[in-house]
């Protein structure tokens, strides 16, 4: 019984730890170029690139992730069955930003970043919107619906509990969206959750996560 529990235990700073320091930037709202810039893009590409370095190796490190497969993921390219279901996210997270418009329009909210910040135009943009979708999509799917619901449920939380948590943390991480981006990314963040529950794999989600940001910052942008 006490070793179970120290296990939960560090497993739980673990999860923490890695929470702090692969999201940092966002905890403590370190400065960083303006929004939708081309040295924005350039360093969200840079340290999502990072991000996805130091998860993966994390995961590796610790033998709670052993038996799981998304840890050889990026041993082998996508699949045409992965690649198909990327398409199927992308439409479905199409879907999720249609019905967050109805509901920005009915309710007044927006998202603030989209208002605030003056931008070069989303053509000049395109290869490094892609470049940076390609990034976070891998980045912030790693992370939240693999490594973060798979490390607490080893830790013996509920596998719906562990989701439900994801979730919660995904949406407050998007703060700096204000209450309607963190309402719409727990939204897009419970999809991505039920559909790898359904089987969809890293790149599956990672893929149709990046076509989605590619596709509605090139529209907000151009």
């Amino acid at each position: 019984m006490p070793e179970l529990f120290v296990k939960r235990c560090s497993t739980y700073i673990a999860l923490f730890l890695a929470y702090a320091a692969v999201w940092a930037d966002v905890i403590f709202s370190i400065p960083e170029p303006a929004p939708f810039s081309a040295l924005w893009f350039i360093v969200s590409a840079l340290k999502n690139t990072v991000r996805i370095v130091f998860v993966r190796y994390i995961a590796l490190q610790m033998s709670i992730f052993t038996a799981h497969r998304w840890t050889r993921t990026f041993a082998h390219l996508p699949s045409r069955s992965e690649l198909r279901g990327a398409l199927s996210v992308m439409l479905l997270s199409v879907g999720c930003a249609a019905i967050g418009m109805v509901a920005s329009w009915l309710s007044g909210l927006s998202n603030p970043l989209f208002l605030r910040y003056r931008h070069d135009s989303g053509l000049m943009l395109l290869p490094l919107i892609l470049a940076s979708s390609l990034s976070v999509g891998y980045a912030e799917e790693l992370f939240f619906r693999f490594f973060l619901i798979d490390g607490l449920t080893e830790a013996d939380v509920p596998l719906g509990t562990a989701a439900i948590v994801s979730i919660i943390v995904f949406g407050l991480s998007h703060y700096a969206q204000g209450v309607f981006g963190i309402a719409f990314a727990g939204l897009l963040a419970a999809l991505y959750t039920a559909l790898r529950f359904r089987g969809y794999g890293l790149h599956a989600l990672a893929l149709g996560h990046a076509l989605y940001d590619a596709i509605i910052l090139s529209i907000a942008l151009a």
